[in-house]
């Protein structure tokens, strides 16, 4: 967790106080013995002295005696465990919705979800890389780009850096690069992203995200201008529909075929 806390940008802990946390809100640990194998992703113990302290807190939950809070790190909306795997995994076989923690609030530049894996570990990285340059977090918090593949980050700041030097160029000036960010967020992806909520591309493409569609919009306007076709957002997303509808159909084809 650590590691994950540190790609993604720490910029604040705070304590929450004790209070009682949904267990299903519960996504992962920080605690080494979690790591090494002890535990497997359900809290279930993988080993029989884990097994065994398991039975023992099991009972005594069951016979009513009163248990120490655990203690969790907050980070967005999820918790992540720093002690009490055990208490977690019993509550959650006895069904219960919630469960008595010290909570320690974590604040990050960049979101972390559930399950995080090396590759979201690494997008983590990249996404709080970009807002320590672009500084959109602070210029404009209501901007949330998050991207599903790794590199894309760089594929915006490029854009921004462009942005940037024609941005300089008409007030005849050195623009900052924070300054220049948010110019290019309010002037240049914002109505891109209107144009993607207008035709309700995310409700066609599954899996992509608002700064994904971005990123492949952007490089088929740019497509499209070069081949002298009709460019700009909306002839962009109908070139990216199309060709995801024709994708479609060859696939619906061959299933067909080798059925």
């Amino acid at each position: 967790m650590e590691p994950m806390l540190k790609a993604a940008g720490v910029e604040g802990r705070a304590a929450g106080g004790e209070q009682e946390i949904p267990l299903d809100k519960i996504a992962g640990s920080v605690a080494p013995d979690f790591k090494s194998g002890d535990f497997d992703p359900g809290f279930l113990p993988l080993n029989r002295r884990m097994r065994e302290r398991w039975t023992r807190i099991y009972q005594a939950i069951v016979e009513g005696d009163e248990l120490p809070p655990i203690d969790v790190y907050k980070v967005d909306d999820l918790h992540y465990v720093i002690d009490g795997h055990h208490r977690v995994s019993v509550a959650r076989n006895l069904g219960r919705p919630t469960i008595n923690a010290r909570v320690v609030n974590v604040r990050t530049r960049a979101p972390l979800g559930s399950g995080v894996d090396t590759e979201s570990l690494l997008g983590a990285a990249e996404y709080a890389a970009f807002l320590a340059t672009t500084q959109l977090h602070r210029t404009r918090p209501q901007a949330r780009l998050e991207c599903s593949r790794l590199g894309r980050y760089d594929v915006i700041l490029d854009h921004i850096l462009g942005h940037a030097y024609f941005l300089s160029r008409e007030l005849k000036r050195p623009v900052p690069i924070p300054e220049a960010a948010a110019s290019w967020y309010d002037h240049v992806y914002h109505p891109v992203a209107e144009a993607i909520r207008k035709h309700k591309v995310l409700d066609r493409l599954h899996g992509w995200t608002e700064a994904d569609l971005y990123v492949e919009i952007t490089r088929r306007w740019l497509e499209l201008s070069k081949e002298g076709e009709p460019s700009g957002p909306d002839p962009a997303i109908d070139s990216l529909l199309q060709e995801h509808a024709r994708r479609w159909w060859q696939r619906r084809r061959r299933i067909q075929l080798s059925s």
